[in-house]
């Protein structure tokens, strides 16, 4: 299939073998628990979730629901990946009801804004990490679920499963909201993202179509947290809109995940972060496992080295297929599964998307082929605009969504990502853009991960600082100056490259955190 045809509809996009047509994700959940109620939709740290026990869960907890929300405002789940947490969502689907993903690990002082402003009719939270979010329902005068206690225990909910359950799961409009998301935040106060079932199911097909998986016989493994976009598609919507087994960790254990593979015989990965492989592969039983079954494992959110996706596909027969998205729209571009990925690219046009390549000062003017600009996208499942804070900047009069990032279009439509319009620094009056230092670093073997920032400099305006993660067993004496000497003109070169302690700090959304990186300049200012 052709899944990177610009004319096609949603409407015209194949569905596969098996699968059925379906307006929303709730429809998707119904069809595979018809298919095959038998069937494990959930491996968990607890057992197997069979499909049509599922659906009771769901149902069930839709009747706590009824009881317990104030009002018509989205239910706000804020849960570590776990079973609960897909039956929550589902519940709440079913229930008509928007679902608000927000991330566990976050402090009071964090979720305060975030549920102010999405103002949820319910909160549902986990038992063992509940009391941040108890305390917080109390405080805002929000009814609070907690499911794994008592008679919200999974096993409960799930127990003597009806064969008539599917049929009470609910059913929704296209046009429906469906999800509120939080952006990664780095600059501020997380937007909170709409969508409705329409453009998550053309999101769920769309991923379909980028990497290809066979209805009712693959098993997935995630590792991406369910409250971010990744996490969502790769670990809860997709494999139930393939009738698949998905395998749902509750934390990043390589030796565990890696067994996992092997046991359960994972077809499909659903990676994420450079760093995620390059942790699978320093486990000490990923040499000795067999991971033959291993077929579909996409990529994004940072950037690959080249020594990084050669020795996944040596160890493991499979290409990483890098991507690009983001909790607005995704996917973006995608590297199609049955072709080689092209390294440093993110791919093609994923369907029903256009690209465009805009001028940085002026989003109205569209650039030639293989100019550098910022990204624009049109697509009929954007989001439908953030929740409490509309920002039209964002969008252009023709409908074009700004991204945000730098890139650029080649002759044969490979999208490549330069870096974030925001992230970019003025050195001397010359644009410089940190991901192609960080990408001249990390061709070196002796890098795994690199990221550069910019420091005030009272002559230049900008100056490049960057700090490394050196690949295991390299050399610290490695000269990364003489890399750069050799492949960046000179006002590219970092003054300073900073050999990082483990790896480099992150945003909740596993982003680099350059706020953080420039703090831990300013603090140390040490240099290798």
């Amino acid at each position: 299939m052709e899944a990177w045809e610009m004319t096609m509809t949603l409407e015209q996009m194949p569905v596969g073998p098996g699968r059925v047509r379906t307006a929303s994700v709730l429809e998707c959940l119904a069809e595979a628990v018809r298919h095959d109620p038998g069937r494990t939709a959930i491996i968990h740290a607890h057992g197997r979730l069979a499909y049509g026990s599922l659906a009771q869960a769901v149902v069930r907890l839709q009747g706590h629901l009824a009881a317990r929300r104030s009002g018509t405002g989205p239910v706000a789940v804020v849960m570590p990946n776990t079973a609960e947490l897909t039956v929550a969502a589902f519940a709440s689907w079913g229930a008509g009801a928007q679902v608000a993903l927000l991330n566990p690990s976050y402090t009071a002082h964090e979720l305060r804004p975030l549920l102010t402003g999405a103002a949820p009719s319910c909160l549902v939270a986990y038992a063992g990490r509940e009391q941040v979010v108890v305390d917080l329902a109390r405080e805002l005068d929000v009814p609070v679920l907690v499911l794994g206690t008592g008679e919200l225990e999974l096993e409960l909910l799930a127990a003597d499963p009806d064969p008539a359950a599917v049929d009470r799961l609910g059913t929704v409009t296209p046009d429906l909201l469906a999800t509120m998301m939080f952006t990664g935040g780095t600059t501020g106060v997380p937007k909170a993202v709409n969508h409705t079932h329409a453009s998550l199911m053309a999101t769920v097909q769309g991923m379909e179509a980028c990497w290809p998986t066979t209805f009712a016989e693959e098993t997935w493994l995630n590792v991406a947290p369910l409250f971010h976009i990744w996490g969502l598609l790769m670990g809860m919507l997709n494999p139930i809109h393939g009738a698949a087994t998905v395998i749902t960790v509750p934390q990043f254990d390589p030796p565990a995940i890696v067994a996992a593979f092997e046991e359960h015989g994972v077809t499909v990965f659903s990676g994420g972060p450079a760093e995620i492989y390059a942790g699978l592969l320093k486990a000490p039983n990923f040499a000795g496992s067999d991971l033959s079954r291993l077929r579909v494992c996409p990529g994004g959110g940072s950037r690959f080295a080249p020594a990084l996706l050669d020795r996944w596909r040596s160890a493991t027969g499979a290409y990483i297929y890098e991507a690009f998205g983001m909790t607005e729209i995704a996917p973006i571009a995608c590297n199609p599964w049955g072709r080689q990925p092209r390294p440093g690219s993110v791919g093609l046009a994923a369907p029903l998307i256009e690209l465009s390549i805009v001028d940085l000062l002026d989003p109205l003017i569209q650039l030639p082929t293989g100019s550098v600009g910022e990204i624009a996208v049109r697509a009929p499942h954007l989001t439908t605009g953030y929740h409490g804070h509309p920002d039209s900047e964002q969008w252009t009069p023709e409908g074009w969504f700004l991204t945000g990032d730098i890139g650029r279009l080649d002759e044969d439509g490979y999208l490549s990502i330069l870096d974030r319009k925001k992230e970019m620094l003025l050195v001397g009056g010359f644009n410089v853009y940190p991901r192609e230092i960080d990408e001249t670093l990390m061709a070196h073997p002796a890098v795994l991960e690199a990221a550069t920032i910019g420091i005030d400099d009272d002559r230049k305006g900008q100056r490049p600082v960057s700090f490394v993660v050196l690949a295991e067993g390299a050399d610290p004496d490695t000269d990364l100056y003489a890399q750069c000497e050799a492949n960046l003109i000179g006002y590219k070169r970092p003054v300073a490259i900073v050999l990082a302690r483990g790896m480099l700090p992150r945003t909740p959304a596993n982003k680099i955190d350059r706020r953080g990186l420039a703090l831990l300049w300013q603090s140390e200012g040490s240099t290798d």
